[in-house]
């Protein structure tokens, strides 16, 4: 009699832990398709079809839901999705087991399936047993996934035992709390919670009691702790009641009879028992072994000395391995190595002394490669108390562990960064910052904590400039720009910030991230840099750049104050001479020198300018008599006439001054600075020393120039225009690389006109355009005659070079034309050079780049023709797409003569071959000059020396006499 409560105890326990063991496999199956998986609605689709199956295989499951923070993403009743009453299952107290997956068991409710939120099930007289499981989303939200349990499967188990009518089975939680009882619970609790407290304090499986009339017995209590889970199998015995039907019988040999009876009755009770939990127990066994076979978890089983028995699928496909290959194998084959011997001497310990071990693995697949995964062994203990098997529950979490290691990296990069890193909340307050925000500010984290930005405020900016930031985030999601800020320490200093809005996965605003820069030396460079660009280096006078900017806000200061402005154009006479007599450095203080007399003859109000060599310019604006002009210029031609003191020398020079008046010589200031350059010249013709006004010879001038531009028109009608082609060598002059296309007009009056005096006049009108696509046509249809002749020619063929307007590319087509002459051609891009000049990358830079991008694209070389001569900019050749530059004339001019030009372009070749750009060198005439070039590189020659431009069969029979001379 004292062991029937301990043997119904430990069959009930034994049902109960496989059963739960069933379904925690299948919802850690579940769990580890959405942990692999993006939450697609078709994936969603495939995970809640899979639940379905699950419920056909499982009876004992009415329902099946998941959940994703307070959101239900699957219900598997009738397809619903109403947000669930997560608060009354019981999962928030519910204790998990270290030895399972991580199951909860919640607590009973009345009904059949998960109530809606806001409802309480009452008075339904069907209960279930919420189960749940906890996992993670790819995005790291919780997810939970519920199933509701049938308690009516363990209470026709427990019929099926046909135990005594007053015998009494309760499970409950290790809190004394019931979940299924076969009579009232109340009566027993204080009889069952010493024994389950007795039981989990000694830290045994079985605790049993008994209560004695006498020496007879009258009830027994077995107590038994399920061996994965925080439940417990409570087992009353009623003896008192066999006792009494004991006591009526009246012959002790009926007694004995009886109780022979009794015992083949409860035999045959066992028998018949045993054959139909041996067929329950066979469909439970391939209900599991499905559920097993077909989990995406690990899963892997060895006998006591460690030899695999048994893998399921998820096995093979993580590890390459297949069954038949693993089966007799040791778990070591996945070792890779690198992990330390002492762990698995650890492992193999604690799994010996029948404990789970948990942990994780680095281990090898079958094709070499690495992989993480998070296991959970546990031994199988065998009713004599042996270990029977270990059962090895695994997951792979290399992912996992990659994006740890992005997290860490993150960490270590907001850590180590530069630039100051500001995190806020939605209302701006500051909730981390790194260490280089420390440095920048003054400010340590712990003062800035919980705090706005608006302790960093300058107060050099307008309520209405934040008002504008704030603006832009909340429509573009992102603000850059310069702000002016106050260090902790009072220091006012400017820093680049660049502000971005957060979100957090349901795309609701979190905060900000605010990175910034301290670019105080920046600044400072950048002033340097702007000084640089409009200031003359030698005399501290506004160079071009800026005599340009200043001359169009006189104009613009005139017409608003109908007043004229002057301009007045300088050039020193005999300069040459004194540079080239006492040297460069005497030069220098000459320039100086007339720069100090120049600002000292003139207004404040006025503008002098030095626009390069010995060149100066001076802009009187407002003025109301021509009287004040002649005063200045006179003024002028006397102080620099005066003697200069150069060192130890004296030397002379005097000065030619051109005047144009804005708006009687030009309405604009390109048109103004011609002028005034045109009556220089002229003063310079009348001897020197001396001023002249713009007058009606210059203008006739100008309308011989308005002639030619009108024969331009009628030159294109007929063919005037032709090309010449002169070849760039390699530097050895053996090899012609190209061979730029020139184009030359043939006048029926004036005879051959070179492209310096009517291509400024094409470009100041829209014949540049037409005259531009004849040249682009004709030089491609040349090229492709080139490649027609192939056989013929040396190897590679030349390309050709076509200079193109900055004007044609202010239109904007230049790329559209180049691809359809390329397309009727038939011809390759890389058989076409494109030179521009300088001044083009400086006019409209967004047009400029998308062309020359679109034109490099197709193939074609870009190449900055007169380099040096105009804004030479490191950065315009990082920019732009350049792939050539082309050395102007004028720096080899005295290349053999002037160390300082030697200099600029040897400075000039080695920026070049360190950008690796290719260099051409134009106007190479003599041997001497060609000399000087190899000794600084090789780069490639253009010039009267190798060959001056010719036509086109004299080019072609150029080539062919170099593949005769190879042959």
């Amino acid at each position: 009699m004292d062991k029937r409560s301990g043997l119904h105890a430990q069959m009930i326990e034994s049902t109960i832990t496989r059963t739960l063991e069933a379904l925690e496999i299948t919802l850690a199956s579940l769990s580890d398709e959405f942990r692999d998986n993006e939450l697609t609605p078709e994936q969603v689709s495939k995970i809640r079809n899979r639940a379905l199956k699950a419920l056909r295989f499982a009876p004992q499951l009415r329902q099946i839901a998941v959940i994703k923070g307070d959101q239900t993403l699957i219900d598997t009743h009738e397809g619903l999705t109403h947000n669930i009453n997560l608060n009354i299952l019981g999962f928030d107290h519910a204790k998990r087991s270290p030895y399972s997956l991580g199951l909860m068991i919640g607590t009973p409710l009345n009904g059949r399936f998960l109530p809606e939120k806001g409802y309480f099930p009452e008075g339904d007289i069907q209960e279930f047993i919420p189960i749940g499981y906890e996992t993670l989303a790819p995005d790291g939200e919780r997810l939970l996934i519920i199933a509701t349990f049938n308690p009516d499967y363990f209470n026709r188990y427990i019929e099926e035992l046909h135990l005594k009518k007053r015998d009494r089975v309760y499970l409950t939680d290790f809190e004394g709390n019931i979940l299924l009882q076969t009579d009232l619970y109340g009566p027993q609790r204080e009889k069952i919670i010493p024994l389950l407290q007795s039981a989990l304090t000694e830290g045994i499986d079985e605790k049993q009691s008994h209560r004695y009339v006498g020496p007879l017995p009258q009830s027994s209590i077995t107590v038994e702790l399920l061996t994965k889970y925080p439940l417990a199998v409570a087992v009353v015995t009623d003896h008192k009641y066999s006792f009494m039907l004991w006591l009526k019988q009246k012959s002790s040999l009926l007694a004995v009879l009886l109780i022979a009876t009794l015992f083949l009755v409860f035999g045959t009770f066992l028998v018949v028992r045993l054959s139909k939990k041996a067929l329950q127990m066979k469909d439970e066994v391939h209900l599991l072994s499905e559920v097993v076979e077909h989990s995406p978890t690990i899963i892997a089983i060895t006998d006591p000395a460690g030899l695999i028995e048994y893998v399921n699928k998820s096995f093979e496909i993580n590890t390459g391995y297949t069954r038949q290959e693993a089966i007799g194998e040791n778990p070591r084959l996945l070792q890779s190595g690198e992990m330390s011997r002492q762990q698995y001497v650890d492992m193999w310990q604690q799994l010996t002394n029948g404990k789970t071990w948990t942990g994780e693995f680095h281990n090898k697949r079958k094709d070499g490669t690495l992989y993480w995964e998070q296991a959970s062994i546990s031994p199988l203990i065998n009713k004599d108390g042996k270990i029977s098997h270990f059962i090895a529950l695994k997951r792979p979490i290399t992912e996992e562990k990659l994006a740890q290691e992005k997290l860490r990296l993150a960490a270590d990069v907001f850590s180590a960064a530069a630039e100051a890193i500001m995190v806020t909340d939605q209302q701006s307050r500051i909730q981390m910052v790194n260490s280089s925000f420390e440095k920048i500010t003054g400010y340590q984290q712990s003062e800035v904590l919980g705090k706005t930005p608006t302790l960093l405020k300058s107060g050099k900016h307008s309520a209405s400039f934040y008002q504008i930031i704030y603006s832009e985030l909340e429509e573009k999601h992102s603000w850059e720009g310069e702000i002016w800020n106050r260090r902790k320490n009072g220091e006012l200093y400017p820093q680049w910030v660049v502000i971005s809005s957060r979100f957090d996965p349901q795309g609701q605003l979190e905060g900000y991230v605010a990175l910034f820069s301290d670019i105080t030396k920046r600044k400072h460079s950048e002033a340097v840099i702007i000084h640089q660009a409009n200031y003359d280096a030698l005399t501290e006078l506004p160079n071009r750049n800026l005599f340009e900017d200043r001359l169009q806000q006189a104009i613009a200061c005139s017409e608003r104050s109908q007043t004229r402005v002057a301009l007045l154009y300088i050039d020193l006479d005999r300069f040459k001479y004194v540079n080239d007599t006492f040297g460069h450095y005497a030069g220098d203080l000459l320039l100086k020198q007339v720069s100090e007399r120049l600002q000292a003859c003139v207004r404040k109000s006025d503008t002098v300018a030095r626009l390069g060599g010995d060149e100066f310019a001076v802009i009187v604006p407002e003025i109301d008599k021509l009287a004040t002009i002649e005063m200045i210029a006179d003024k002028i031609l006397s102080t620099l006439s005066r003697s200069y003191l150069l060192d130890e020398h004296e030397a002379y020079i005097s000065s030619s001054i051109g005047i144009a008046i804005y708006p009687d010589n030009g309405s604009h200031s390109e048109k103004l600075v011609i002028n005034a350059d045109n009556a220089m010249y002229k003063a310079k013709e009348s001897g020197r020393n001396t001023r002249e006004f713009f007058n009606q010879d210059m203008n006739d001038d100008s309308i011989k120039r308005s002639l030619l531009e009108q024969n331009i028109y009628k030159a294109l009608e007929k063919h005037e225009f032709y090309l010449l082609y002169q070849p760039i060598w390699s530097t050895d002059g053996h090899t012609i690389e190209s061979v730029e296309a020139l184009i030359r007009w043939s006048h029926p009056q004036r005879g051959t006109i070179y492209p310096l005096e009517f291509i400024p006049l094409a470009e100041e009108s829209a014949l540049i355009h037409s005259l531009g696509e004849w040249i682009i046509g004709e030089a491609c249809r040349f090229a492709k005659r080139l490649h027609s002749m192939c056989d013929k020619l040396p190897k590679p063929i030349p390309k050709v070079s076509i200079n193109i307007s900055s004007a044609q590319f202010l239109r904007g087509n230049v790329a559209d034309i180049l691809s359809h002459e390329l397309t009727t051609q038939q011809l390759n891009g890389t058989n076409i050079i494109v030179e521009i000049t300088e001044s083009a990358l400086m006019m409209d830079q967004k047009r400029i780049y998308n062309q020359l991008d679109s034109i490099v694209a197709q193939g074609i070389d870009i190449a900055i023709d007169d380099f040096g001569t105009g804004y030479s900019s490191l950065s315009y050749l990082k920019k732009y797409p350049v792939q050539r530059i082309k050395i102007d004339k004028s720096f080899i001019d005295d290349i053999t003569t002037d160390k300082d030009d030697q200099a600029l372009v040897s400075g000039i070749l080695s920026l070049a071959n360190s950008l690796s750009l290719k260099t051409i060198v134009e106007g190479v005439e003599t041997q001497q000059q060609l000399d000087i070039l190899r000794q600084h590189g090789a780069p490639m020659i253009q010039g009267y020396l190798l060959a001056k431009p010719m036509s086109e069969a004299n080019l072609i029979t150029l080539l062919q006499s170099h593949v005769k001379e190879s042959a």
